[in-house]
């Protein structure tokens, strides 16, 4: 056999062997893909709890209240407690007309009313009411509405989820008021004064104010009094804003950019940072 004859029949061979090889090549499973022994991908971060500062404050005032055998406290939400230990009254008069002449016809209560004769004779009649409104009643005058009955449920419930005491200011007066006469009742400045010497042992007193410049649109001043030797205890300003999450990064028009967690100062969460703030100083 020529040296030509020789050369083509070890390539017709190799042609033959290569696709017998390949088949029985051994592949890497395709579960570990190119990473053998490894997870798929790394796992997430575990993402921070923005509130874990107030838990922690939260679990140290718990601490401190039980070492304190659970000391009675009184919050007072949008209300002071005023100087004058006597209520005083002043006298409203308030009148209303219940019809006005037009044409022939009274308007009365909205409605067109026909009137017989001229219109000049028909009759106006109008109510006086003479009343007592109570001059100083230790409201603070912030608005009312939705927004500061949420802000203090949440201040009450989380000084309730952390094991205080919490007092009720309209039990209280409601209680020392059944053994007083009539006349003794309208005094709510001294049926306050009696109820606070029920066992209460702190006040903390919560005034809301509108502030535009605050993060959260409004600004408190907080009082808190040891009752029984009227030593006051804080005395401090908060807006109220809940802490934010952590900063994440996101893609932006140069490239990825930090960008700061969105504000979370809801009405719930106002009242509760405020009650935390409060329990920081008692602790």
């Amino acid at each position: 056999m020529s040296l030509k004859s020789r050369l083509l029949a070890a390539v017709a061979l190799a042609a033959c062997a290569a696709p017998a090889a390949a088949q029985y090549r051994e592949e890497t499973p395709a579960v570990a893909g190119y990473r053998p022994d490894m997870p798929a991908v790394n796992a997430a971060p575990a993402v921070a709890d923005p509130d874990a500062g107030n838990h922690a404050v939260a679990a140290a005032f718990s601490a401190w209240s039980r070492r304190a055998g659970r000391p009675s406290i009184l919050v007072f939400f949008n209300r002071q407690l005023i100087e004058d230990s006597a209520s005083q009254y002043d006298t409203v008069t308030a009148s209303a007309a219940a019809g006005v002449a037009e044409r022939g016809a009274v308007v009365a209560g909205g409605h067109r009313l026909a009137v017989a004769g001229e219109a000049s004779r028909a009759a106006v009649v109008a109510e006086t009411r003479t009343y007592q409104q109570r001059a100083n009643d230790g409201r603070y005058g912030f608005r009312d509405g939705l927004f500061t009955k949420a802000v203090e449920s949440s201040v009450m419930n989380a000084f309730i989820g952390a094991d205080a005491r919490v007092m009720s200011r309209e039990a209280l007066i409601r209680s020392v008021s059944a053994a007083r006469g009539k006349d003794d009742r309208l005094d709510i400045q001294h049926l306050e004064t009696l109820a606070l010497q029920k066992g209460v042992q702190y006040l903390v007193e919560i005034l809301p104010d509108d502030d535009a410049s605050s993060p959260t649109g409004v600004r408190f001043t907080v009082r808190v009094t040891h009752l029984p030797t009227s030593t006051l205890k804080a005395s401090f300003a908060t807006t109220g804003d809940p802490p934010r999450g952590a900063s994440r990064l996101v893609a932006g028009r140069d490239g990825f950019e930090r960008r700061a967690a969105s504000s979370r100062a809801t009405p719930e969460l106002i009242g509760a940072q405020v009650a935390y703030d409060v329990m920081g100083r008692l602790r």
